[in-house]
């Protein structure tokens, strides 16, 4: 998948060093909790977690909520720029929004937005803004001034008040 690239463990380890100290995160401690920079916006994602929901809804929900991350990763990024997508205890990766997002034989990133399981965190190359996918909490975190107006700019449904 070109545009995914895998990092180095070198690489992977001084990324989630980073990330550690910026979101305040130690994972392994009895509790995960997960303080971004301001400003932050936490979003329950819970309904897409239901058993209620019908596997149509949860799939036409999951790929709006894909495509409309994909935009706002765009609108706050420039052509070239580079994002970090951190799967907690897995292989990380580099991605440039604007090229192909390629997806694996389960129609998936290497990383999803949707956090199926695991902790899922996106970063622009500087970490100045990111989205943090909480599994236990049913969350997604979003920080950074200019990801939360891009996000507000075409929210995903999974994002807008019901």
């Amino acid at each position: 998948m070109m545009n995914w690239r895998a990092l180095s463990q070198t690489k992977q380890d001084r990324i989630w060093s980073e990330v550690n100290k910026l979101i305040k995160w130690k994972p392994g401690s009895r509790c995960h909790h997960i303080i971004p920079p301001d400003p932050y916006r936490v979003f329950d994602i819970s309904s897409a977690m239901s058993s209620k929901a019908g596997h149509n809804d949860v799939s036409g929900v999951l790929s709006d909520l894909e495509t409309s991350i994909l935009k706002a990763f765009q609108l706050g990024t420039g052509k070239n720029d580079v994002m970090y997508a951190l799967d907690w205890q897995h292989d990380g990766y580099t991605f440039i929004p604007h090229q192909a997002m390629p997806k694996d034989e389960f129609g998936e990133w290497p990383v999803p937005v949707f956090p199926n399981g695991d902790y899922y965190f996106f970063f622009h190359q500087d970490f100045s803004w990111g989205l943090l996918g909480d599994p236990w909490k049913c969350t997604i975190t979003v920080f950074g001034e200019e990801l939360l107006e891009a996000i507000d700019h075409d929210p995903p449904i999974l994002f807008q008040d019901k």
